[in-house]
């Protein structure tokens, strides 16, 4: 299963954490892959789910901060949210893919999964995670 699969599914795994955030790592497994009809999670769609998981509130917390003023991360598309959690925690954490290209896989999600009009936010907001030059 390549990466780009593995990154659709940690992304909807973290849509389903995020909209039942009570459920451990394992539940939300589970879920998606009964959902998906896939035997296993691949290893890699499972980092991204563990690590953003165990970020959570970190992560949260860089993207309320670049925000407009008056906004709440609670009035931001969940589907939003799930692709930004993804991409930011590929681009501060995972060595399988470099900061451009995890930006470029979050816009490819947004066309997938997302409202267009929201790649232009997403891209925005990760523009602001970027490793410096």
């Amino acid at each position: 299963m390549s990466q780009h699969d593995s990154r659709r599914i940690a992304m909807q795994a973290i849509f389903l954490a995020n909209g039942e955030p009570d459920l451990t790592i394992e539940q939300v497994e589970t879920k998606v892959a009964k959902s998906l009809d896939l035997k296993e999670i691949p290893a890699y769609a499972h980092e991204i789910i563990a690590g953003v998981l165990a970020k959570r509130p970190e992560i949260e917390a860089d993207i309320s901060k670049y925000l407009k003023k008056g906004w709440r991360l609670e009035r931001v598309n969940r589907i939003s949210v799930a692709i930004m959690e993804v991409a930011i925690f590929e681009i501060s954490q995972s060595d399988a893919i470099s900061a451009p290209a995890a930006v470029n896989e979050a816009l490819i999600l947004c066309e997938e999964f997302d409202d267009p009009k929201s790649k232009s936010f997403i891209n925005g907001i990760l523009s602001n995670f970027m490793p410096s030059k």
